[in-house]
């Protein structure tokens, strides 16, 4: 189970947004008072070493030769700074070094040394204690230019610490009460920030919230981030997809309720009419009349077996052409198959129902021709089917069917020719509308087969064309495919 807090954090894109930059500004601060801080002390430290270090010069001006003897004559305004403030305390020392031994010439004679030799005329300042007290100390040692003297004076002057630290301590703590307030004001206005940048998200799930169930048109937002786009348009996606499944099935059950009904009420009068007759006082009539319900049945079932298969294979071809389209490529994901191969599985389907109807139904094959196709294999049987289906139903007895494969350039042709009565130049398009029936056509139907045709030749980015056979009578029907390079 995960815990609370991750939870929490999880919940809200503000609140992950705010921890992770909180946190890091506030770092930012940190790191900018400590580099203040260091700031500080060296400009302090710079400040109050010059003077320390005016004082050294001071010192060494007032110094002179008497014989062997260093002489240190200081004016009144060079002792001024050796006075005591109510806070600070200022101390020296004059000294001579001969041969590596050092001696006091006046001043305070324990004040430290530096550490290691010091260089002629160089200033050095180091920190130390002295008396009880830290002190700031600058040391410079100088050579005494007499022929026959070997030795050097040090001057050391000395200060408490204490002045320089609270310098730094009252600006340093000025520097800390800024950066402070100017991470409350920067959290302000980060918090501000993300609450107005997201303000559209919360638009887009107010929107969306409001929506009824049955509301599926795309969210429009002017004003969306461009961060925030691809998850509107995601949105967008998925709502369009939504959108054309409920209308592919509204479409769906809208027409399995108006082609269903007709078939299903003549059932039902049949069976009624025959149960009647099941009680009629001539058994031998009744039962020759109950047979003749019976059949009209199964001639009606078969119909109905027949309409639903095709309004199956309708559902799915649409389901299929919206898959693409929002694939965004007609042929993604389809296999390439032989049409050649489909075509003589669809002879040898049909070739028992034109027996039946005693036509001369024929499979013309062209040796070692293949047609290679993207199209499901399925999809496709069912369109030739539906063609071929219609070939043998509105030719009468006796007709002759002929199904063929060739290929003219780059598409693969399935042709399915009959001498039948034919359909007038008029209404060749029109037979593509589904439902369609032509007026005085007698044979049973429902006006679906070419329609199924085009849509699944169009899904494979194929067509499907009507034209008077070659004879001058009949349908030539022609399922065009795109054939695929090899």
């Amino acid at each position: 189970m995960r815990h609370p807090v991750l939870l929490w954090r999880r919940g809200s894109l503000r609140r992950q947004l705010l921890l992770l930059l909180l946190p890091a500004l506030a770092v930012m601060m940190a790191l900018d008072t400590w580099l203040t801080y260091g700031t500080l002390r060296d400009a302090a430290n710079t400040a109050y070493d010059r003077s320390l270090y005016g004082s050294i010069r001071a010192i060494d001006n007032a110094i002179g030769m008497a014989g062997d003897n260093v002489q240190l004559t200081l004016p009144d305004a060079a002792m001024e700074i050796f006075e005591t403030a109510a806070q600070t305390h200022v101390f020296y020392r004059v000294s001579t070094e001969r041969a590596g031994q050092v001696e006091t010439v006046t001043g305070y004679g324990d004040l430290p040394l530096p550490r290691g030799p010091l260089v002629n005329n160089q200033p050095r300042f180091y920190d130390a204690e002295y008396l009880g007290e830290a002190v700031r100390i600058a040391a410079m040692a100088r050579p005494v230019y007499r022929p026959d003297a070997r030795m050097r004076v040090i001057i050391q002057v000395a200060e408490t610490a204490e002045p320089r630290s609270a310098l730094i301590g009252s600006v340093w703590r000025s520097a800390l009460a800024r950066d402070l307030l100017l991470i409350l004001l920067s959290a302000a206005i980060l918090v501000g920030g993300v609450t107005y940048v997201l303000h559209p998200l919360k638009r887009v799930r107010d929107d969306v919230e409001a929506r009824s169930p049955e509301d599926l048109t795309p969210l429009v937002f002017e004003r969306v981030p461009a961060e925030v786009r691809p998850l509107v348009d995601a949105v967008n996606l998925h709502v369009s997809r939504s959108a054309a499944m409920a209308q592919s099935q509204a479409q769906f059950i809208a027409d399995a309720a108006h082609q269903l009904r007709t078939p299903l009420a003549i059932l039902k009068t049949q069976a009624e009419y025959a149960q009647r007759q099941l009680n009629a006082p001539d058994p031998q009539a009744a039962r020759a009349a109950a047979g003749e319900a019976v059949g009209g049945s199964v001639t009606q079932l078969e119909q109905a077996a027949r309409l639903t298969t095709q309004l199956l294979a309708l559902a799915r071809v649409r389901q299929h052409r919206a898959d693409a389209a929002q694939a965004g490529e007609a042929g993604e994901g389809i296999d390439i198959i032989d049409a050649v191969t489909v075509a003589e599985q669809v002879a040898l389907d049909y070739l028992p129902l034109a027996r039946g109807k005693q036509q001369d139904f024929g499979w013309e094959p062209v040796p070692g021709l293949a047609l290679p196709v993207r199209a499901d294999p399925a999809l496709l049987r069912e369109a030739l089917a539906n063609l071929v289906h219609n070939a043998i139903q509105y030719s009468p007895r006796g007709s002759r069917i002929t199904l063929s494969a060739t290929r003219v350039r780059d598409h693969a042709c399935l042709v399915v020719e009959d001498d039948g009565p034919g359909i007038p130049a008029e209404e060749r398009e029109k037979v593509f509308a589904r439902f369609y029936r032509r007026v005085g056509n007698a044979e049973p139907g429902s006006g679906l087969g070419l329609a199924i045709s085009r849509e699944m030749a169009a899904r494979f980015g194929g067509t499907v064309e009507l034209g008077e056979g070659v004879q001058g009578t009949g349908v030539r029907a022609v399922l065009r495919l795109p054939v695929e390079a090899g």
